[in-house]
């Protein structure tokens, strides 16, 4: 599939990314900030290009194609329905975060909830980076090597797991944000390479690319097996919501921001380059299913349409950029682990009195180890029929309860810690039973209803339940009687959801939305940890002239994603 040219392209490829790492590493001390948070130092588009870098692995280029062969356009909700979540972030959570000095996700809980909220979150998210994210992306990011140039996967693993460990556990977050930024400008420039090539082969057809049917619409009907409208509700304002705004995976980089104005404009402009993302996860599969319409395996579309599109000499770039999105992937994930196993699980317990150099070398090793363990976990992903499924199945009922408890102690005064807590470890429980339906799933056993089989429908009755539980365990009843009470007005929901998806996603998105537009014109008085409405405004000091204005390109970044979703509805 590749000659010594493309070779010599792929090759170059890690030559300059691991040189970018170790340059930028050179910059930073041996501090906790400097280390963990690149010192506060990141501009805008440092920041938006790594956040969009970091969302972008071998799932998109590997799984998403080869779903969006088979479903269509309905895939492209994945990267256009983060605008919902995006737009939480830059209004709610980024300036809540950054006036209250949050360097973690946990370390918010913790100011809000107490300190038992901070080391379940951190916990939780250390387990899902490693048996989730690290896993999808190692087994994704092998299966992709294996496919083109014909290396065993497992060993592939390994290879990308030293290459990128190597400057991300020796540099930190300054190093991976730089190296993002590099890796951001490939992995679009050659997914958009392959889309152009894809469209001039079948001579800029759109509508064959679309298909017929429901393959040519983003809203697919109630009952549309892979993604319903109903599911994509759910997508939209829940689990969305849980990945780029409470999520340290990808938020690190707005915490590392030089200011609340460059985190924001960095969202959105992450945003902007979220447009276009599609074009490079998505229509290639939809143009491999014009050139070859009768693929066995969904998942080897990617390297299809590569063969199928792009001449030898140029297929050294496109691999390079399957590469790109995989290591950034990886650098993100080693340094938020490192991240939150030293801030918010180490040194609260036994590391209060050792010095920055002492913690930043036990984040190294935390990193070190994070990753290894994630490389052997790899191939439990082999389970799932679509590789790209495996995540939405782990994460969507997971985020749920997170969600819940974030939008909760950033505008609910009444919230209580101990309905934080009950909610998470909601979140927590879900992961075992996401594992246990689809291995029965897999023998022929299911002991959900239906309509439950979908894991985004599933978690739009979980994020219903997760709200009884926040509001009847922050009352002043016993535990017990919480509990009790909490599993019988869940109940009813969890029938709804059985009964009618339609009905549980209206209802999910009515609450979740009401609760906005209730709570957040009453947040009138400045506590700590809580949201009020002097965040809608950048701090003293920060005003920008009228190009640089904040509201104005969100609105423009709306207008957008309105006029795509009118157009393909």
């Amino acid at each position: 599939m590749f000659n010594a040219l493309d070779l010599g392209v792929f090759i170059g490829y890690f030559v300059v990314v691991v040189l970018i790492g170790f340059l930028a590493a050179r910059r930073e001390k041996a501090t906790v900030s400097d280390y963990f948070l690149a010192g506060h130092t990141l501009p805008w588009y440092a920041m938006g290009a790594s956040i969009v870098a970091a969302g972008v692995s071998s799932e998109q280029f590997v799984g998403e194609i080869g779903y969006a062969y088979k479903v269509g356009m309905p895939v492209a909700n994945w990267e256009w329905l983060v605008f919902p979540a995006l737009s939480i972030m830059l209004w709610l959570f980024i300036p809540l975060y950054f006036r209250n000095r949050i360097s973690t996700m946990p370390e918010y809980l913790e100011r809000r909830f107490g300190p038992r909220a901070r080391a379940l979150y951190a916990w939780l998210s250390v387990g899902s980076y490693i048996f989730a994210n690290f896993a999808l992306v190692f087994y994704t990011g092998g299966y992709a090597l294996e496919q083109m140039w014909g290396i065993n996967r497992i060993a592939a693993v390994w290879i990308l797991a030293i290459a990128t460990g190597a400057y991300t556990i020796y540099g930190g977050l300054i190093a991976v944000a730089w190296t993002n930024f590099f890796q951001c400008l490939l992995l679009l420039g050659g997914g958009l390479y392959v889309f152009f090539a894809g469209m001039h082969q079948i001579g800029w057809d759109f509508q064959a690319v679309l298909g017929a049917g429901q393959q040519a619409h983003l809203i697919a009907p109630a009952d549309h097996p892979d993604v319903p409208w109903t599911a994509l509700i759910i997508l939209g304002l829940s689990t969305n919501v849980w990945y780029y705004a409470t999520n340290q995976y990808i938020n690190q980089r707005c915490l590392a921001a030089r200011s609340e104005w460059d985190a924001k404009m960095g969202i959105l402009f992450a945003g902007a380059l979220q447009l276009m993302l599609p074009l490079a996860t998505c229509f290639p599969g939809m143009i491999y299913r014009v050139i070859n319409p009768s693929l066995a395996d969904a998942n080897a579309a990617y390297p299809g349409v590569v063969a199928a599109v792009v001449p030898m000499g140029f297929r050294g770039l496109v691999a390079a950029a399957v590469m790109a999105a995989i290591m950034s992937t990886i650098a993100g994930l080693v340094n938020s682990i490192s991240t939150i196993v030293t801030l918010d699980i180490f040194r609260p317990w036994g590391g209060r009195g050792w010095s920055e150099q002492r913690l930043v070398q036990f984040g190294r090793w935390a990193g070190g180890i994070g990753l290894m363990l994630g490389a052997l976990f790899a191939p439990i992903v082999m389970h799932w029929e679509n590789i790209f499924r495996y995540c939405q199945d782990l994460w969507a009922p997971m985020a749920a309860p997170i969600v819940t408890v974030f939008l909760a102690g950033a505008l609910w005064p009444r919230a209580k810690g101990r309905g934080a807590s009950a909610c998470l470890w909601l979140a927590i429980l879900t992961v075992p039973l996401t594992f246990a339906k689809q291995m029965l799933a897999d023998r022929g056993i299911h002991f959900l209803p239906v309509n439950l089989e979908n894991s985004l429908v599933f978690a739009g009755s979980i994020f219903l339940a997760s709200i009884v539980m926040m509001a009847v365990f922050s009352s002043e009843v016993s535990g017990a009687l919480a509990l009790a009470a909490t599993l019988l007005l869940s109940v009813p929901l969890f029938l709804l959801a059985a009964a009618s998806p339609v009905a549980a996603a209206l209802l999910t998105a009515f609450v979740l939305l009401s609760s906005l537009a209730l709570l957040m014109p009453m947040a009138r008085t400045a506590k700590t940890a809580h949201w009020d409405r002097s965040m809608l405004r950048l701090p003293a000091g920060e005003t920008q002239r009228w190009f640089a204005n904040l509201g104005l390109w969100w609105a423009v970044t709306m207008l957008i994603i309105a006029a795509i979703y009118y157009r393909f509805w």
